[in-house]
């Protein structure tokens, strides 16, 4: 399974302040950092969450990272489609509370899209008290 990535381990009551998740995914052939899947991401709402994307598939195949509807979730996020050894770092701020999934929406025009073969993983964003 994936591993899970935190702003810091908590064992009491989250921070009043905003906090910041940093990490990076490599967009591997049909899952991030070399696994089926990809690592779960835990923030708080109010963090910012910052994620280095480094395409690192086989061949011309490009892979990107998505949460949005279709996770489905009320964010519209979507990097551009990476190729091997390209790079993008995308920001945003985790307002909503929730688990949502984040995936490929790479469709080819033929077989099963990404997001199908298993390229998809967790994202949890937990209540600030």
């Amino acid at each position: 399974q994936g591993t899970t990535v935190t702003a810091e381990t908590r064992t009491t009551a989250p921070p009043t302040s905003r906090g910041v998740v940093s990490l990076t995914l490599y967009l591997n052939d049909y899952g991030y950092n070399a696994s089926k899947g990809g690592p779960t991401i835990t923030a708080y709402v109010g963090d910012l969450i910052r994620i280095r994307l480094v395409g690192n598939g086989s061949g011309p195949i490009r892979h990107d990272f998505t949460l949005d509807r279709e996770s489905p979730s009320p964010y519209d996020i979507q990097s551009d489609r990476l190729r091997n050894g390209e790079e993008q770092v995308i920001e945003f701020v985790a307002n909503h509370e929730g688990e949502y999934k984040y995936y490929c929406s790479v469709k080819p025009s033929f077989g099963q899209s990404h997001r199908e073969r298993g390229q998809e993983g967790t994202i949890i964003i937990l209540p600030r008290s």
